[in-house]
């Protein structure tokens, strides 16, 4: 069986259903702390990335877009296409653990992380350019918690 919802709703199948599921968003203060307070950030234009390795199977993400981003409707735009961003990244990296697809991010955000992705001030950007920053950001946090873990144990801490 296929990834690509298109391909599977031609041969008659159902498409696959990407979830944005509770188990997959930040929504406490103490967990977004967490992530803050491990200080490792990385940003690129509007859009910043704090993470934490969380021990899960899957990554979990946590929005902050104030009100200097916009009125509600922009900040809600925003949001949404985050969101929508990060689930679309999570089915593309789950479909390429399966062994089968591939999509146009090249390989989705490393899992196991909490992510926690305050928003600046910015005009609305298109799916695809959020898809793109996110992974690229994600992955950067994963090389960061990696250096950081090599280091560890070049000094004997063993974290």
């Amino acid at each position: 069986m296929t990834t690509d919802p298109q391909q599977n709703v031609a041969q008659g199948r159902p498409a696959p259903r990407a979830l944005f599921r509770r188990r997959h968003r930040l929504s406490h203060n103490r967990e977004f702390q967490a992530v803050y307070s491990a200080k490792v950030r990385k940003a690129r234009g509007p859009i910043a990335v704090f993470g934490l390795p969380n021990g899960l199977g899957h990554s979990r993400l946590g929005l902050s877009v104030g009100r200097a981003v916009g009125g509600a409707v922009v900040r809600n735009r925003i949001k949404r296409l985050l969101r929508e961003a990060f689930r679309l990244e999570q089915a593309a990296a789950a479909g390429e653990q399966g062994g089968e697809g591939q999509d146009a991010g090249g390989g989705g955000p490393p899992a196991g992380y909490d992510l926690v992705v305050p928003v600046r001030p910015h005009p609305p950007q298109r799916l695809a350019t959020y898809r793109k920053t996110l992974v690229e950001l994600a992955r950067e946090v994963d090389r960061e918690w990696a250096r950081r873990r090599r280091r560890a144990q070049e000094r004997g801490d063993g974290e």
